[in-house]
Formats: C-alpha cells, structure tokens, sequence
C-alpha cells in the first residue's frame, strides 16, 4: 500500500467514528493484506458491519471495494524495484549497518507475516486439504522452486503419493492427468510470476481441485482461482527479495499437518526408516 492512502487515513483519523477509526486501524494495521481482504472479510476483523466499512469506502474516496483494490493493487505494482534501482540502492553510499539494522526489521515483519497465517481461516482448510487429498502436487518455479522442492520433500516423509511437478514434460500429467486421482495442488510463487504458475492455477480450477497458493503480497491473481492464499511479506534492502517466511510458513504447515494425520504419520516414518536401513541411506 503506498504512502498516499497511509496518509490519508493518519490525516483524517481524528474526524472518523469510531466504527471507522476500527475500520482505519485494521488498514493501518494489515496494509499488506489490503489487496486480498474483501468487504466482508475487512467488516469481520475491524468487528463491523459490511454496509459499515462500504460507507467508509466512499468516504475516504472509492465508490466501493473493486475501485478499492484496484487502487491499491496498481500503487503496489507502482511501486515495484527494478533491478537496476536495486543495484543503484545497494551501491549508494551510506551507513551499512544501518542498511542492515533496516533489513532486519523488515525480514521480522516479515515472519511475523508468516506466522499470522496461521490465524486465518482458510489454514485449517489448507491443512485438511493436505492431509486427506490422494495425492499432493506441489510446485513453485525460478528462484522459488528450492523452497517448493523441500516442502514437497518433507511432505514425502509425512504422507505418500506427494510431487513436486514442474511441468517439464508439459502436462503436470502427474497431478492433474487422467487416473492421477484426487489431488490438492501447493504452489508457491513469488514475483516476477511465470506464466506456468497461472496455466496450473487455472487447471486446478478448472477442475474444482484445492488449490493452496503461497505468495507474496504483490500476487493479485492467486484469488482468481482459490480461497486458499497465503500472502507474506518479502520486501528487504538486500537485493533479492527475502524468502525467510516461505521457509517458516512451511515449517508451520507441515507441522499441523502431522497433527491433522496423526497415527499415519508415525507408521509413514517408521516404514522410511526400514527402507533407509536397508539402502543405507545414513551413516550412524
């Protein structure tokens, strides 16, 4: 969200109701989130009605909520670094530890992002989604595909019949082929998107599969095809954008997941470690 609406809403706050000053403080408060939430959905956690936070829509200048979002969603994309202003901003002289001391605190916020998603609703969906589908098909492209990799390597341990696909034959035949059963999609997914990303995201929803998308903030298009979106904050002073709450993110699912299966994940290990005995997969 850009400076423009913060400043509004810090510029007019004295004169807002105090159904209003809930509305402001939720937008002030979950910005990141903006161009996700809904009426409905900003209505609930700011403990207001629907009709409440449209009145305020209109009062802080948008005729309702689409004109909302797309607002925000093009100052967001307004804002975007190109690599050369990033290259410029990390060469530019100045205090490093300060440049370091500010990196810090962005890549704490942006844990702290990952660990709110545990709260929201569609977590509890995405982990029952996990843990009862057929199969499980994961992906995640470019600088992305790593994390996508482990999560889809440590989901292996847990359950079987999981795939990190790539679509490196062009099908995803595996997931989402004829006879491939059931099957939830994980995709993971950062900017600047590839095209793969929304092909798969389509098919899901073609086929009425559950989709669980892990992003960041600036993935509008996720919501075109799934309830199911984790949004986290990456922005960093580093160059590369941050990956650290992908990584925790994952490390909370995989966590709840092993709760929602219970039984079946100590029998799943036990059955591994057989197999890595008998291949001697480690030593000691």
């Amino acid at each position: 969200m850009s400076q423009t609406l913060i400043e509004r809403l810090k510029r007019d706050y004295s004169a807002f109701t105090r159904a209003e000053k809930n509305i402001a403080n939720y937008m002030l408060a979950h910005h990141e989130r903006l161009p996700f939430d809904t009426a409905a959905s900003i209505a609930e956690a700011a403990g207001v009605s629907q009709m409440t936070v449209s009145r305020f829509l209109r009062t802080i200048g948008f005729p309702d909520a689409g004109a909302f979002k797309a607002a925000i969603r093009a100052e967001l994309d307004a804002g975007q670094l190109m690599v050369s202003d990033r290259i410029d901003r990390i060469r530019r002289v100045g205090d490093e530890n300060q440049r370091i001391a500010e990196n810090f605190e962005l890549e704490t916020r942006a844990l702290l992002s990952a660990y709110e998603q545990r709260a929201t609703p569609q977590w509890r969906e995405a982990v029952e989604a996990i843990a009862a589908a057929e199969r499980v098909g994961v992906s995640g492209f470019q600088t992305i595909r790593g994390i996508a990799s482990d999560f889809a390597s440590r989901l292996s341990y847990l359950r079987p019949d999981v795939y990190f696909a790539d679509g490196a034959d062009g099908t995803f035949a595996e997931i989402i082929g004829p006879g491939s059963g059931r099957a939830c999609i994980v995709l993971f997914e950062m900017r600047r998107y590839t095209r793969l990303s929304l092909l798969l995201a389509r098919a899901a929803a073609r086929r009425n599969l559950p989709l669980v998308v892990i992003c960041d903030t600036h993935c509008h298009w996720a919501w075109d095809f799934t309830d199911i979106v984790f949004p986290v904050q990456t922005e960093s002073v580093l160059f590369w954008d941050t990956q650290t709450p992908f990584v925790s993110l994952c490390g909370l699912l995989l966590d709840d997941v092993i709760a929602q299966l219970g039984d079946r994940v100590s029998s799943r290990v036990d059955e591994l470690r057989t197999l890595q005995d008998e291949f001697e997969a480690f030593e000691g």
